[in-house]
Formats: C-alpha cells, structure tokens, sequence
C-alpha cells in the first residue's frame, strides 16, 4: 500500500498570502486522516475529500495556528449536507479538553447547545501519548517534542512499519531521531531563520539545518519542509537544509501530494 499525504496549509503562526496554516490529510487505502487543522485549510480539505469522509482528526497540540479550523469544520458537519453517520473521532493532546471545552462553550453560548457544541459530530478525545491507538490497521503513536505547550510528534505506521512522521513544532530534534527512524516521510518544520542566542533547551523552533539533520540522522526516504514564512524564499530553505541532507526536499504548499 501507498501513503498520500496533501498539505492543507504550512504557514506558520498566521495564514501566507497563498495557503493556510498547519494541516495536512493522510490516506492509506482508503483510511483519510486529518493531521492538525490550522485556519484556512478547510476550503483546501475540501478539494480533497468529503468533510464527512475523515476517519480520524489527530491534534498535535492547541496553538491557535493548529486548531481553528477544528470551529469552521464542526459548523459545516452540523449546517451542511455533509454530515457524518457517526461522530468523527477528534483527538487531542493531554490538556486539550480544557482547551477545546471552554471553547466550544463559548461559541455555542450563541444559540446554540453549550454542552454538545463539538459532540454532534465530533467524538472529542484526549490521546494518551505513551500507548498511541489503532486505525484500519495503521498505527498511530506520540513522542513529546520541545515547544512552548504541550506538543507531540505523530507516526503513521502501516503493518510493514512503512512510516510517515510528522515532527509538528519543536526546538529541539534530539529526543526524536529514533521516532522518525527509516520513516517514507518526514515532515519537519523550519520556522526559524536563526536560534538568535537562544540556548537549545529553551528552543520551541527549528532552523532549515535542523530540519535536514534530522533527516539526515534518522535516514529517512524524503523531507517535507513546513511551518514557513512568505517572506522567506523557499529555495533558501531547501538549500539549507540540503546542506545537511541529500535525499529528495519538498516544500509545503496548498495542494501538494506526495506518495510514499
């Protein structure tokens, strides 16, 4: 079997001129499931699929720049004609029920039910980072990374252990090499331009370098660069992190499908 992996949105912290925020959709024979849903990815989501077709919705963590559209997604499973047979599992990290439920009661304080706001089609749950779960045959396991809230990296494996990470954000790649190890894809942001003096235990971001090392250490088939700045030029990112890796580099962009 083969992964399909389309970015949605990777802007980083707020929506580039040309694409959205985090957010990407992964399919494996059928099974689609959506990694993080950022502000503005929603319209990209549905060029791809039906909203009521996503298997799973997995949170990487609760960054306004990772979740907003999780509010656009549940008005259109409730008001449109895509609603789903069942509630689609939407799972959070450690803490994101504090987070999401506040929310939620908030916005449907507005005329609508405050209780069930998300739970009319979402069955709102938090992970547990250190046994992960099973989807259609895929496995799907955490590794906490440095960031400045609770964050974790995700791997989709299939049976054969044919892998895809997303690294999410980070500061820091150390404690996640062996996660990514001889994974198809590996998409790693590269936000930063520099680490600007800031000493490495305090890093929530990565540099283009970092990006490639990690690749390059955990001997993974091919990069997808994310988490990016308009204002920065592409070609300077990959030729970064090529310095550091020499397997095939993409950048995230609205649409793009790569299969591993």
């Amino acid at each position: 079997m083969t992964f399909q992996l389309t970015v949605l949105g990777g802007s980083a912290a707020w929506p580039n001129p040309d694409q959205g925020c985090s957010s990407y959709l992964l399919n494996y024979d059928g099974t689609r499931i959506l990694l993080d849903c950022g502000p503005d990815t929603l319209q990209e989501l549905r060029r791809h699929s039906r909203l009521s077709d996503i298997d799973a919705v997995v949170i990487s963590h609760c960054h306004a720049d990772h979740i907003l559209d999780l509010v656009t997604y549940r008005y259109a499973l409730v008001y449109s004609e895509e609603q789903p047979d069942a509630p689609i599992p939407l799972l959070v990290p450690p803490g994101g029920l504090n987070i999401l439920g506040p929310l939620g009661r908030v916005l449907g304080s507005q005329g609508e039910s405050q209780d069930d706001f998300w739970a009319d089609v979402f069955d709102l749950q938090e992970y547990d980072p250190s046994t992960g779960f099973k989807l259609d045959g895929l496995t799907i396991s955490f590794a906490p990374t440095q960031h400045f809230t609770a964050c974790f990296a995700i791997r989709v494996a299939d049976s054969q252990e044919n892998a895809i990470v997303y690294g999410a954000d980070t500061g820091s790649i150390e404690s996640l090499i062996d996660f990514a190890m001889n994974a198809r894809l590996l998409i790693a942001e590269a936000t930063a331009d520099s680490h600007q003096g800031i000493a490495p235990e305090e890093r929530g971001h990565l540099v283009p370098e970092d990006a490639g090392n990690w690749a390059a250490r955990a001997s993974v088939d091919r990069l997808l660069l994310t988490h990016l700045w308009h204002e920065r030029p592409s070609s300077e990112v990959v030729s970064r992190a090529a310095d550091r890796f020499d397997g095939p580099i993409d950048v995230a962009t609205r649409g793009l499908s790569i299969y591993v």
